[in-house]
């Protein structure tokens, strides 16, 4: 999953965002606000982060995870060109002792993502909407483009310009072509400087499926660029539907891609950021489980 997050030279991680497990977030799937941390948990991590950082992170709260794990919300003392200064994110172990310096999920064996419940608590990630509100935004406000002609359609918000995406693409290929899966495209543009204007390029082709193939036929995976060329003069009206797109990805919690939104065997909706890490036995089952979302963005 790409975001566009970096990581601090004082250690700590800027906030990024974490993919849910088992397939998806369910839509019924709520988000519980976890405990505050005690005085004695804050300072703990006012100690550990002021002693690694060297005094560069201030720590505004603390916020208690599963087995004293203590999850530390953090704010850069440098001030940034724009007068504001970044928040940070990181997980402390019991008793003070270390910090896991990126904001890694932190998963219960049913599914519980602790990382995600505390980045909502420190306002560093939005709540999300349900996958079912994600669909019918898709379906009524989002320019979209099909890859593939017959099997279950899934909805993908894709940026032309990530990594994952191009390799969910050359993993779901297969299976689009042997017409076991489809794919209902939105293409987003946040990741650099280009990808807006490259998603506008595709989007303003007679056939986006062949120009998104181009894109990812000719992406360059060591700097992470898709292959189509950006437009050079401005269609206000394209750039506005990635802008629109790039709105509604936002209402998944996450401004990260891939972000997919699919109908389990069930007629459930569910969503999922990245990929996981066996993604060709969760493409199989997409192909061979899933249902159809219909273009008016309910379950088939």
């Amino acid at each position: 999953m790409r975001t566009k997050s970096k990581l601090t030279a004082a250690a700590l991680a800027t906030i990024a965002t974490v993919s849910t497990l088992a397939y998806g977030q369910n839509e019924s799937s709520t988000t519980v606000i976890p405990k505050a941390g005690t005085a004695q948990e804050k300072a703990q991590a006012e100690k550990l982060v002021n002693t690694i950082t060297k005094g560069t992170v201030t720590v505004i709260n603390t916020f208690q995870g599963p087995d004293g794990m203590v999850a530390i919300e953090g704010i850069s003392n440098k001030i940034l060109p724009n007068g504001q200064r970044r928040k940070l994110f990181a997980w402390m172990t019991p008793g003070g002792g270390a910090v896991i310096p990126v904001p890694a999920p932190l998963l219960s064996d049913t599914g519980v993502n602790y990382t995600e419940q505390a980045l909502i608590a420190m306002g560093l990630q939005k709540k999300p909407e349900a996958p079912s509100a994600v669909a019918t935004a898709v379906a009524h406000g989002a320019k979209t483009f099909m890859v593939g002609n017959n099997g279950p359609i899934i909805d993908v918000f894709f940026d032309p310009n990530c990594i994952y995406c191009h390799k969910l693409y050359e993993r779901a290929l297969p299976l689009i072509q042997a017409g076991k899966l489809q794919m209902r495209v939105t293409m987003v543009g946040f990741l650099k400087p280009s990808s807006a204007d490259k998603a506008a390029a595709i989007l303003l082709t007679k056939d986006p499926a062949k120009a998104l193939a181009y894109n990812e036929a000719h992406f360059v995976k060591s700097t992470e660029e898709g292959g189509i060329k950006p437009i050079t003069k401005q269609q206000p009206a394209t750039t506005a539907a990635v802008g629109s797109n790039t709105g509604i990805l936002i209402k998944t919690g996450q401004e990260a891609t891939p972000a997919i939104v699919f109908c389990d065997k069930a007629g459930d909706f569910k969503m999922i950021h990245g990929i996981p890490g066996n993604e060709g036995k969760f493409l199989n089952h997409l192909a061979t489980s899933a249902k159809s979302i219909l273009p008016d963005g309910t379950c088939q």
